[in-house]
């Protein structure tokens, strides 16, 4: 009985614990990056009743994870009186610490029965490491992930922990199934993910192809409703994000690797944790259980898959990001660990690890090409907990000062085109109506212009010409943010006697109407019918593929 009970102690600290560090650290760290102010915009949007947009004149899918959206919408309805960033940090602080907690109880599936000693090493190493916490809200989907996938393993473990003699169905029970499959819709990529964690799912199962069948029903059933509206929305396959940033290296891909992981050190805990993965492995193959195997096997090939992923896209420019849920389902299965007294001393190490990368390493501001995200916008706003939740304390954001401008002269019923570069070169729009501004970043900026003002941004995210472009292959960018020029941005929306002598201009425009460009901006701008809702699913394909030479002469002599 004592042993039972001291075994209860040790499970009750290695789960709660590290949860609760990683929710504090979180919720004292809390903000909103820019690119969490691009869904911020949005989401005020779909509250004012206009719609999943960025900008009302066009059906462009700006945010990428869809959930995400969805229940940071919820709770702005849910708490109207709060700022829509209090209501993604509230969210973000409880996912990260759900995930925590799952990842906790889902490992402790793997810990053997006779373990009287429970002590974390998966979960003390994410907590060790500052752009875990970080990325717990900054306004992204990050922490939703995080919580995907530690519910995932979770219930994968259980099931199999509580498996009858026969295995069940894929599809019993179903709501695993429709876990699973939810992936895609946090962000595009985890669809590899859950691919993974599907095959996991089969080999704890039933072989029968119809339980296989009926699996897979439960868990395309939410992804592929909502591809049909993403085709008959935005007449896209995929965010326009994806076609934006869909000009990576992997040679930048693999400095961003090595940015993370020689940072912390990670290789350390890293180590730790494969040669828990051998001991798992062996008993799962000595045991010949598919179902055991699978729970240390397969995140090993999700870490794998996304991993080379987030290399073939050339990472990200925010430092970490893309590489933390790999990192979570790396440490899911040896969140916290039991056995022999050599686990107890890799769980020390792991510990004395985490304590100091939490407390000492921190990434470089800035090296050119990745960025501290974080700390580099936090120069501009006050030094207080909680004060870049708050659009209004963005106020020495340069952006954010000439897009407020914007939405006043558009209220005083002012109308032009300005390129935020040549904030006094306002030029007369196509319509002789609106505001149009060009701005690199959409985020503070977009939330500063309001909801009518509409925002063109070189790097593309909202722009559904500009992710067409294709650049040359020897263009110099910052990861996803390839800035297309601005010459395209003019040839939609100045007067057509604006810069009548400039050829590249007047290339720009004829190309506009050649092809199958003119069909793309009718699908996402003409009324949302029903006709139009249908065309655009038949469209939704070609559009995608459709792809436009960034230089408007060649543009012009391959489209006309």
């Amino acid at each position: 009985m004592a042993a039972a009970s001291n075994r209860r102690v040790w499970v009750v600290l290695s789960v709660v614990l590290p949860a609760v560090v990683v929710g504090v650290l979180t919720w004292l760290r809390r903000w909103v990056s820019d690119d969490g102010f691009i869904n911020v915009r949005v989401i005020l949007q779909l509250v004012a009743g206009n719609g999943p947009t960025y900008n009302l004149n066009e059906r462009v899918e700006v945010g990428t994870s869809t959930l995400w959206l969805f229940f940071v919408t919820l709770g702005k309805l849910a708490a109207p009186w709060a700022e829509v960033g209090e209501v993604m940090v509230w969210l973000g602080t409880g996912f990260i610490t759900l995930a925590m907690l799952l990842l906790g109880l889902g490992a402790l599936h793997l810990v053997p029965a006779r373990s009287s000693v429970v002590l974390p090493l998966g979960t003390a190493a994410l907590a060790g490491l500052a752009p875990f916490w970080d990325f717990g809200t900054s306004g992204l989907e990050t922490s939703l992930t995080f919580c995907w996938i530690a519910a995932c393993f979770w219930a994968l473990a259980r099931r199999w922990a509580n498996r009858p003699r026969k295995p069940l169905p894929a599809w019993r029970p179903w709501p695993v199934a429709v876990l699973i499959g939810l992936g895609v819709l946090i962000r595009p990529d985890l669809a590899l993910v859950s691919l993974v964690f599907g095959i996991m799912l089969l080999c704890q199962s039933e072989r029968r192809v119809t339980g296989w069948l009926s699996a897979a029903g439960f868990a395309l059933a939410l992804p592929v409703a909502y591809e049909v509206f993403r085709m008959g929305y935005y007449a896209s396959l995929v965010p326009n994000t994806a076609l934006a940033k869909a000009n990576g290296s992997v040679a930048q891909g693999l400095l961003y690797l090595r940015d993370f992981v020689f940072t912390y050190h990670l290789y350390l805990p890293v180590a730790f944790a494969l040669a828990l993965y051998a001991v798992g492995l062996a008993r799962g193959f000595k045991d010949r259980d598919p179902g055991l195997t699978a729970l240390w096997l397969g995140p090993l090939v999700g870490v794998a898959i996304h991993v080379g992923f987030v290399i073939s896209v050339g990472g990200d420019f925010m430092h970490a990001r893309f590489l933390l849920p790999a990192t979570v389902l790396l440490f899911a299965p040896v969140a916290v660990i039991g056995g022999a007294a050599w686990t107890r001393v890799l769980a020390v190490l792991t510990l004395v690890w985490a304590l100091v990368a939490g407390l000492v390493l921190r990434p470089a501001l800035w090296n050119g090409m990745i960025v501290d995200e974080r700390s580099y916008y936090s120069a501009f706003v006050p030094d207080r907990p909680g004060a870049m939740v708050i659009a209004e304390n963005w106020s020495a954001d340069v952006g954010f000062q000439l897009t407020q401008r914007a939405a006043k002269d558009l209220a005083d019923g002012r109308s032009y085109f300005v390129d935020i570069t040549k904030p006094d070169d306002l030029l007369p729009t196509y319509n002789g109506e609106g505001v149009y501004v060009v701005i690199n970043s959409l985020g503070i900026a977009g939330v500063g212009a309001g909801l009518h003002v509409v925002m063109v941004d070189p790097p593309s995210l909202g722009d559904p010409i500009g992710s067409r472009l294709v650049l040359a292959p020897d263009a110099q960018y910052r990861v996803g943010h390839a800035y297309k020029p601005v010459v395209w941005a003019m040839a939609r929306y100045t007067a057509a006697d604006v810069h009548p002598d400039d050829q590249a201009l007047n290339d720009a425009r004829a190309t506009l109407a050649c092809g199958d460009v003119p069909t793309l901006i009718s699908a996402i701008s003409e009324p949302l019918t029903v006709q139009r809702f249908f065309t655009n699913i038949t469209l939704a394909p070609k559009l995608t593929l459709l792809r436009i030479p960034v230089d408007p002469a060649e543009a012009r002599a391959t489209l006309c």
